[in-house]
């Protein structure tokens, strides 16, 4: 988020995939992903 904040976007962008990654990884392991999630759009 400190990335979105300072307009590096670019960053923000990459870190967001992997976010979304991590989250289908955690999923597909039975993790209850919803607990975990702070970034809200």
């Amino acid at each position: 988020m400190l990335a979105k904040r300072n307009n590096d976007l670019e960053t923000y962008d990459e870190m967001y995939k992997r976010y979304i990654e991590l989250k289908v990884i955690l999923s597909s392991l039975g993790v209850n992903i919803t607990e975990l999630d702070r970034i809200k759009e």
